[in-house]
């Protein structure tokens, strides 16, 4: 799993309420020099919506087709991804540190 500091930039569902996100890379160093990361959240993933424009940090997972595997609570097996993607894992709004107290 990978956390980065980015801001969303697009997003967009579709039929079968897979959400793609497009994040913009905020790392003074990002790894393997992308600038932006394209990211699935799946429709059976319970987080709150991420509006576009947001800075935060971004959890994500990279899988791999056939080597790295999804645990099916029903019939209570390991079965191995179809496809190679990067997942959604959760998102941290980034504090609004500009709007503090001062005390004179």
């Amino acid at each position: 799993m990978n956390t980065l500091r980015c801001k969303l930039i697009a997003k967009e569902k579709d039929v079968y309420n897979y959400q793609t996100l497009v994040f913009e890379n905020l790392e003074s160093n990002p790894p393997f020099g992308h600038k932006y990361l394209m990211i699935t959240r799946l429709p059976n993933w319970e987080h709150r919506e991420v509006e576009v424009g947001e800075l935060g940090y971004v959890s994500y997972k990279e899988v791999y087709a056939g080597k790295d595997t999804w645990y099916d609570s029903e019939k209570q097996v390991f079965i191995p991804y179809n496809y190679t993607n990067t997942y959604f894992i959760k998102f941290v709004q980034e504090k609004d540190n500009s709007k503090k107290d001062i005390i004179l």
